[in-house]
């Protein structure tokens, strides 16, 4: 289900990007995606509260202990209201300071942009509110309702596309306007579930539980500061383009990273499944199961993302010209350097929740959030000196690699019982010979100029079948191979 969700909702979510994109116009999208990103920037406060309320709730179903389900999930309510009265004044104060005097917009667009920046406080709120419901959810590793509530969210941005089709005047308002009701909608189709379904929130309540607030305010508190670090990494990043350059790299900003979240939301669906399992053994002490899953995890979340983003980079400007029409300057080379540096960080999803799974994870979130945190006065200095904005990055792909290396070292430091050797052997060894492979086949790709010659189509199909086949020849050992076909004899019969 998981799966099928995700090939839906990726091709629903290209398609309603380009329908969204023609009627919006160039400025009115760059608007859109800047000044949501400034709520954007606040998101670290929910990605903090989703992992950590998912740890604390896999830690306790590992231990079969439902009285202390309850308590966490009853806790992180209190939790999760408070920041969202702290999301609203910061909102509201600092936010709308930097929207009207510091971000570039037409002024004409100002009272739109306003519009938008409200309702996208107004959701964000929301989206804060109903993270202890999509955790539960996680934890108690229902994927199939998951991956249907995220099918009818995508389905509604859709007809909310389709809708600006029908409106004439105002189309910014209107849309945002309609992104608000779908989200309302959705918090209350998350609440009615879990209130039927799930004991622990069959009373949906704030409790100030002072024996169990204060461990997990402290951890969602080092989790913020992770999660702010990779916000700055990416919205922060997209601020610095708008004021150096202007809305129309924001529009070529937003549809990269559109085309990279939306291939992503594939390996996000196999992490969210593997990483309640990793803390669940955890738990139990079963460091040999954590170490395998983390390997595992880690392993097929690289090779996923490969089978995507490989056929893209090999033939970007085709598909972004079928999807959009016109392409945006930049948008080619900003999707092959976002789809680059994902595939780096793929291998942080499932050794990131090995390590929060110990539940010590301050001087983990200082150390990665740091190197993050450094992107923005490198993007700052180097966007001052006049360079390419690709260079931008180009610099956060090389911090990627960095932060990779520090956390196997943490990982290590915090699970001894964790062998890095088998780690660098099992994972690491195969993933470099897929990825030297790949990079060798798509420099004589574009030193060759074959994409003036040979058909798109052919080029996509092939890099497909290509990349199946070293990472079923190359990539996987014996016992994989023989998992990974017990699977699909399963799937087809």
């Amino acid at each position: 289900m998981l799966y099928f969700r995700m090939f839906l909702v990726m091709g629903i979510s290209l398609y309603t990007s380009r329908i969204v994109l023609s009627q919006l116009g160039t400025v009115d999208y760059g608007i859109y995606g800047v000044v949501g990103g400034i709520i954007v920037l606040l998101s670290f406060i929910n990605g903090a509260m989703s992992n950590s309320t998912v740890r604390f709730l896999s830690f306790a179903h590992g231990q079969e202990d439902l009285p202390e389900a309850t308590r966490s999930f009853q806790t992180a309510i209190a939790i999760h209201i408070i920041l969202s009265l702290i999301v609203i004044v910061l909102a509201e104060t600092l936010g709308l300071w930097f929207l009207n005097h510091y971000l570039k917009i037409p002024v004409d667009s100002l009272s739109a942009a306003n519009w938008v920046f409200q309702t996208a406080v107004i959701s964000f709120v929301l989206s804060i509110l109903r993270t202890p419901l999509r955790a539960v959810v996680i934890a108690r590793e229902r994927m199939e309702i998951y991956a249907l509530l995220s099918i009818i969210e995508v389905l509604m941005k859709l007809i909310v596309a389709f809708s600006l089709t029908l409106i004439l005047a105002n189309k910014l308002k209107v849309y945002a306007l309609l992104n608000l009701a779908t989200v309302c909608i959705m918090t209350v189709a998350n609440l009615l579930y879990c209130r039927g379904c799930f004991p622990e929130c069959r009373k949906v309540r704030a409790v100030f539980d002072k024996e169990l607030f204060r461990p997990m305010a402290g951890f969602m508190s080092w989790r913020a500061l992770g999660s702010f670090s990779w916000v700055v990494k990416n919205q922060g990043c997209n601020i610095l383009l708008n004021i150096f350059l202007g809305p129309t790299v924001n529009a070529a900003y937003g549809l990269a990273s559109q085309v990279n979240a939306t291939i992503n939301s594939f390996v996000q669906n196999f992490t969210t499944a593997v990483n309640p399992q990793i803390t669940k053994s955890y738990s139990v002490n079963d460091f040999k199961q954590t170490e395998r899953l983390i390997i595992y995890g880690s392993k097929f979340s690289f090779y996923l993302l490969l089978i995507l983003s490989f056929p893209v980079l090999m033939a970007t400007e085709p598909i972004l010209k079928f999807w959009l029409g016109k392409i945006p300057a930049y948008t080619s080379v900003f999707t092959q350097l976002v789809l680059l540096t994902s595939q780096i960080d793929c291998f942080a999803y499932c050794i990131s929740t090995g390590i929060r799974a110990t539940g010590r994870v301050k001087s983990y979130e200082i150390i990665i959030g740091g190197i993050n945190l450094l992107s923005l006065p490198i993007a700052y200095l180097l966007l001052r000196s006049g360079v390419a904005p690709q260079s931008v990055f180009i610099a956060i792909a090389l911090l990627a690699v960095a932060a990779l290396i520090v956390r196997i070292w943490l990982l290590k430091l915090l699970i001894p019982e964790i062998s890095v050797h088998n780690i660098l052997c099992s994972l690491f060894l195969p993933a470099g010979e897929l990825a030297g492979i790949c990079a060798l086949l798509f420099c004589g790709y574009r030193y060759l100029q074959l994409a003036h010659t040979v058909n798109p189509i052919i080029t996509i199909a092939a890099s497909i079948v290509i990349v199946i086949a070293l990472e079923i020849g190359i990539g996987l050992n014996v016992r994989e191979r023989k998992f990974i076909r017990q699977i699909f004899v399963k799937a087809i019969h």
